[in-house]
């Protein structure tokens, strides 16, 4: 062979050589490129995932935030409860003192005392937020009542409450003590 022939053939096998790297080279990019596209697709899903997560831990914090002010607002609006509730047979024996005082002159001042001072109570109550319930001629309401005896009335429908024997009260919208009532009956005929 001559020597460009064997120039020529060199060049061939260089451009042969060329040309099988330069595939290698295509097919190893397509790998790292197909590589690269699984890893833009797994990390789109952590991305989305961690999104999700961060706005579930964002709408918690909220939910917290809420019960926590709501559980603030109740404990401020209802701290008083045990006090008050303590105070009620004070003011039940009061009352029942100035039921049982006598209209006498000389009783006089003593009844005008114990009104005073039970009107006080009631007036501090308010303000605390204690309201007494209304329960006499009332239907029966479990929920507030607590029937104490039944009493057969003409006058009166079933489940009526006829009599209050001790009063209730509620402090805002919770039951401090239920009214201790009599409540009607049918009568036996």
């Amino acid at each position: 062979m001559t020597e460009q022939g064997e120039a020529g053939s060199g060049h061939d096998e260089a451009e042969a050589a060329e040309a099988k790297r330069s595939k290698r080279g295509t097919s190893k990019l397509r790998e790292e490129n197909e590589a690269l596209k699984q890893q833009v697709t797994q990390l789109k899903e952590e991305v989305e995932q961690l999104r999700d997560k961060w706005m579930r831990a964002v709408a918690e914090l909220e939910n917290f935030k809420k019960r926590s002010a709501r559980e603030r607002e109740d404990y401020c609006k209802y701290a008083s409860e045990e006090l008050l509730r303590e105070m009620l047979p004070v003011v039940d024996n009061l009352q029942r003192a100035l039921n049982h005082a006598g209209d006498h002159e000389k009783e006089g001042a003593l009844r005008e005392g114990i009104q005073m001072t039970l009107r006080q109570f009631h007036s501090v109550m308010e303000r605390f937020g204690v309201a007494q319930i209304q329960a006499l001629h009332e239907p029966f309401d479990p929920s507030r009542h607590e029937a104490v005896m039944q009493v057969e009335s003409p006058d009166h429908q079933p489940n009526t409450v006829v009599q209050e024997l001790e009063r209730g009260y509620l402090l805002h919208d919770r039951l401090l003590r239920p009214a201790k009532v009599a409540v009607s009956k049918r009568t036996q005929t």
